[in-house]
Parts: structure tokens; C-alpha cells; sequence
């Protein structure tokens, strides 16, 4: 026994060696020559009999070893020990205290029961909970924190080492959801108020928008399930002063702080330093804030589109100004090209009109174009919603016809035209507010518009029974349908065959149709007689034209005194005969900018 703690305690010493400075090794060197001298004195002495052998020789050793104690306690903890209490029990300690939340005491754990960690930290809460915000940081991250053991303990004299995969709430997960949840809630606050209550002016919000936008966010992503990371380590636990105490590495730290917090290595720096994240955590997502347009729809069950501002009308007096007018409409012309070209010969003494607000920019103007004077209508929209027809007493087969500057004026129109005037034929495939009124698809193609404003074609014969007509508009999520036609352009592709059975074909005649360029990008056009030209084109000379402009779909309208196009609400293409015809219908577009958001 005696030898065995010698021989541990010598060990521990000549393990200690490369620590010792210099001047310890050059002392402990002097001793040793200093002992070797006193033993050989105290034999000479011993021989002469003037001294007890052993007295002397036990003298010496016992001066020996309490230097040797001396040069190297610094730099060894105990020479000899056998340390009581079981390592792995102050670990589960703190891994328990953790997984439950109760960071104060996984920190009296840290180090040591008697720092009193938790009594030192309330004034530091109670300040933290004042902010909601950093108080829901706090909530989180406690809620994250887990751990299993991944293998087993080690322990080497007053070393213990214990493998443990702990997992932790990622603050810095959670901040990015808060990021991202932001601009959801922030379009959410902006749809749902009026321009005036959402805007301080064109490009700023008001105050309490950015608050409760991010409130919101931070809300609903805190109070969810944390977004957890995980990491494998060991816990390193040294004896010392007579207990076994967790070493509080960076890499332990950095996960009791979320990964976020730098290390915190007390509980009351840990809540301070949440504030703090908490603090900046805000400023640079609201310092990265992007301006969100209010988007503007008109209800699917409004009889007419908002009425619209009369500021908002405007003459082009300069042809080459087109792109400074258009200037505020970017958001709506997006990378489209405007069909408006002010290097064409446009129509003599014939007057340039356009409107742009938040959610509508058209223009309307008159051009020689392949020998024809041509009426044209470009508008971008930023809602399919703003796409409308309006019938005549907004009823199927209403018995009374009206202008159609008339209709324009009944549905708030900014601009219209003709419709397919259904009410005209027998023949044709009428579909109204989703339902098939009239199936007779034999031998007119159809155009129908669905709720993301595109152009969807069925030809002659295609559909033949109502049963098949309505299964059609479910799954196509059809709104309304003209029945006139042929189909000009399909697909960005022409059309062939243009023989058919209405609307004179071959003949130079008034024409009228509409065609899709893009999302939200429509082309309208009326060929007619422009004072003092009366020279009007085939059907294949309205689809070269619509080609021309770039439509990637066009189908025709009614023609004939029918075709007009509307500005306003008064007729801006000339009629023929100079008078309008009462018709049944109208294809429109309307703002959709409530007039309490102006």
C-alpha cells in the first residue's frame, strides 16, 4: 500500500516536470545534490558514532520530500487520491436541470451550488420579461434543450469524461423563421387596411404596421415548436476541492446560449446577453425591411369594378414621352415589353389617352397600321380580377340591349369594347359567373377567361353537351366565355384555317378582337373607319396585325357597327355610321383602387 501511493505519488510528480519553470528545475537539481551530500555526511557521522544512522538518514528524507512538495503542489493537483462521489451523477445533475428548462440551476451546477446563481439573476429576468419579445427568446430557448448519452464514462484519477449528444433550440433558426414569417404578416396588414392607413407616403410604412408585423411573426414562430440543433460532445468533469465540477468549455457554453450568445459563462450574462441578441436581432431584419405594394382585387361578386379616379386620366400629347408616363407603373409592366411604339404613324389629329394608378396602366390610341387605321387598347392589371364582362341588366338573356358606352358607365369601366353580343345568335357556348347558360358548341370555337385571366380556347365541335361544357369550366376554373370568334392566335401560334361560318371572313369589314401578350398584358383592337379613311381588312388581316403586336392568344369579336372601343365611358374609336348599336355586352377593365384608398 505504502509503495503503491509512492509510486503514484512520484508519478504524478515526474509527469509534472515540463510545467516546472526553470529556476524550480535548477532548485530541485541543488536539493537533490544537497540530500546525496547529507546522506553520505550523515555515514561518516554514523561511522564515528556520532549520530544515530537511521535518525539522520529519516531526517534528511523527510526535508527531501517536503521540498519536493513544495516545488511542485502549483503544479499537481493532489500527489495521492482517491476521489469519493460518482462523476456521472453531478453530469446527469446538470443534463437534467437543462433538458427541463431550469437554466439557473444547470448553471449552479456549472459552477457550484455555492455561487448562488440563481438568486443573483432576478433583477436580471424580472428586466428581461419586460420585453415580450426577449422574454419569448428566453421561453424558446429553454424549450429546446435535450440530451442522450452516447457512450460511456471514462475516468482517470480525477478525470471523468462523459459522451453526450445535447440538443438546443437554434436561436439563430428562429430568427430567420421570424424573417420570413415577417413579410407575410406584413402583406397580411397591408391587404386588409387602406393606403392612407398603411403608408406614411409612397415608400414608407406608418409605425405601428412594421411593430405589428413583427410582433406577429415573432409570435407565431416563438411560440411554436423550436426549431432544435444538436451537437456531440463530452463533458469533461474535473475532482477538485473535494466534489466533482463540469469544466465550462466554449463548446458547452455556446450551447446553453443557443448558439447565438457567445459563451455566456454565468446565467445572469446569459439573459443579458438575450436581450441584447433580442435588440439587434430586430434591428437588422426591420433595417433589411422591402417595401410591400398594397395588391388590389376586385371581388368576384361585384357587379362592376371600382369607379375610377378622374386624376388619373391623362392625354399623351407627346408620343415619345411613353416612358416617363409610364414611370410608377413598373410594378405592373414588369419585364414586358410595351406593344405601344411611339416610331408608328399614328392616326392624324387623333388624340392619345391614357390612365395608371396602383393597380391599372392603359392606353389607348389609333395607327396606320398594314393599311388599316387600327384602335388599339394596351393595359397591364395587377389582378385578374380587373379583367371583367358586364351584361346588359347584369342577367342572363336580359331583355333590353344597351350602348355600350353605356355599360362601360354601369361598371366603372377605365377602358372596354364590344362583346360577343350573345344575345344576337342562337348558336355559341355562353358561360356567365361560372355557370354554361347555353351549350350549342357546334359550330362557333370559344374563348373562355379563367380566374388568372388567361385565354383558354375550345373550337367548333369540341364541346357539344352542356354536361361536358360545365365539367369543363370546373376544371378549368372558368369565369366567363365569349362565343363569337374564330380563334386568331393559340399558343403564339396562327390560326390556319380561318373559313367559318360567321363574321364574313373574306371580306374588308369592321373588325374587333382581344388578345393576351402576357401575365396581366392584354391587347384590345377595333379596325374600322377612321375620317377620312373607310378602308377595313379581312379576318387573316386582323390576325397578321395581332401578330404583329405580339399576342400570344387573340380571338375575334363581334364586328361591324358592333366593334368600338370605350375610353371612359364614351366611345373612343369611330363607329360605323357614326352611331353606336345597342349590343348585350362588354369586355372591360376596371381599378381596382377603392376610392377610400386614394
Amino acid at each position: 500500500m505504502l509503495l503503491g501511493i509512492l509510486k503514484e505519488s512520484f508519478q504524478r510528480m515526474y509527469d509534472a516536470l515540463p510545467d516546472l519553470p526553470a529556476w524550480r528545475i535548477n532548485f530541485l537539481y541543488i536539493s537533490v545534490v544537497l540530500v546525496l551530500f547529507g546522506i553520505l555526511m550523515t555515514i561518516m557521522l554514523a561511522v564515528k558514532k556520532k549520530i544515530r544512522f537511521f535518525t539522520g538518514i529519516f531526517s534528511i528524507l523527510s526535508a527531501a520530500l517536503i521540498i519536493l512538495i513544495c516545488l511542485f503542489y502549483p503544479y499537481v493537483d493532489l500527489l495521492y487520491a482517491h476521489p469519493s462521489g460518482n462523476p456521472a451523477d453531478e453530469a446527469a445533475s446538470f443534463l437534467n436541470a437543462l433538458s427541463e428548462g431550469r437554466i439557473s440551476d444547470a448553471y449552479d451546477v456549472l459552477y457550484g451550488r455555492e455561487s448562488g446563481v440563481s438568486g443573483d439573476i432576478q433583477t436580471s429576468l424580472t428586466a428581461l420579461y419586460e420585453d415580450q419579445n426577449a422574454g419569448m427568446y428566453l421561453d424558446y430557448l429553454k424549450a429546446g434543450y435535450g440530451f442522450e448519452y452516447t457512450g460511456d464514462m471514462t475516468v482517470n484519477d480525477l478525470t471523468a469524461s462523459v459522451p453526450v449528444r445535447i440538443t438546443y433550440s437554434d436561436l439563430n433558426a428562429a430568427s430567420e423563421g421570424v424573417d420570413e414569417r415577417l413579410y407575410v404578416k406584413l402583406d397580411d396588414i397591408v391587404q386588409s387596411h387602406t393606403m392612407r392607413e398603411v403608408y406614411k407616403d409612397g415608400s414608407s410604412y406608418q409605425d405601428w404596421v412594421v411593430e405589428e408585423a413583427y410582433r406577429s411573426a415573432y409570435e407565431e414562430v416563438l411560440s411554436s415548436e423550436p426549431v432544435r440543433a444538436s451537437a456531440d460532445i463530452r463533458i469533461d468533469l474535473r475532482f477538485e476541492n473535494g466534489r466533482w465540477n463540469i469544466i465550462p468549455t466554449d463548446e458547452l457554453l455556446n450551447i446553453l446560449g443557443g448558439g447565438v450568445c457567445a459563451n455566456p459563462s454565468s446565467a445572469d450574462i446569459l439573459y443579458d446577453k438575450i436581450g441584447l441578441y433580442t435588440n439587434n436581432t430586430k434591428s437588422n431584419i426591420l433595417a433589411d425591411l422591402v417595401y410591400i405594394p398594397k395588391l388590389y382585387s376586385i371581388p368576384e361578386t361585384a357587379v362592376c369594378g371600382y369607379m375610377p379616379n378622374d386624376a388619373c386620366f391623362h392625354e399623351l400629347t407627346d408620343p415619345f414621352m411613353i416612358a416617363e408616363v409610364a414611370t410608377g407603373s413598373e410594378h405592373l409592366i414588369g419585364d414586358e415589353q410595351l406593344v405601344f411604339d411611339p416610331n408608328v404613324t399614328f392616326a392624324t389629329g387623333q388624340k392619345i389617352y391614357y390612365y395608371a394608378d396602383d393597380s391599372i396602366f392603359a392606353i389607348v390610341w389609333k395607327e396606320f397600321c398594314n393599311d388599316c387605321y387600327c384602335n388599339f387598347a394596351e393595359v397591364f392589371i395587377a389582378d385578374p380580377s380587373q379583367l371583367r364582362r358586364k351584361i346588359a341588366g347584369d342577367t342572363y338573356g336580359y331583355g333590353v340591349q344597351m350602348y355600350a358606352s353605356q355599360l362601360a358607365a354601369q361598371a366603372n369601366a377605365v377602358v372596354a369594347m364590344n362583346g360577343d353580343f350573345y344575345k344576337f345568335r342562337s348558336i355559341g357556348l355562353t358561360v356567365y359567373d361560372r355557370t354554361v347558360w347555353r351549350c350549342e358548341g357546334t359550330y362557333l370555337d370559344t374563348c373562355f377567361f379563367d380566374t388568372k385571366g388567361n385565354m383558354i380556347f375550345s373550337y367548333a365541335g369540341d364541346l357539344t353537351t352542356k354536361e361536358q361544357a360545365q365539367q369543363f369550366v370546373d376544371d378549368n376554373d372558368i369565369l366567363f366565355s365569349l362565343s363569337f370568334g374564330p380563334v386568331l392566335i393559340d399558343n403564339g401560334v396562327p390560326k390556319e384555317n380561318l373559313n367559318y361560318r360567321i363574321g364574313e371572313t373574306m371580306q374588308r369589314y369592321s373588325r374587333s378582337a382581344i388578345g393576351q401578350i402576357g401575365e396581366g398584358h392584354y391587347l384590345m383592337m377595333t379596325i374600322g373607319h377612321v375620317y377620312p379613311y373607310r378602308e377595313c381588312c379581312t379576318l387573316k388581316g386582323a390576325q397578321d396585325i395581332m401578330m404583329l403586336k405580339g399576342c400570344i392568344n387573340a380571338y375575334t369579336l363581334d364586328g361591324g357597327q358592333t366593334a368600338e372601343v370605350i375610353w371612359k365611358d364614351k366611345p373612343y374609336s369611330y363607329v360605323d355610321w357614326g352611331v353606336e348599336r345597342t349590343v348585350s355586352d362588354i369586355i372591360y377593365f376596371a381599378t381596382a383602387v377603392p376610392e377610400d384608398d386614394r
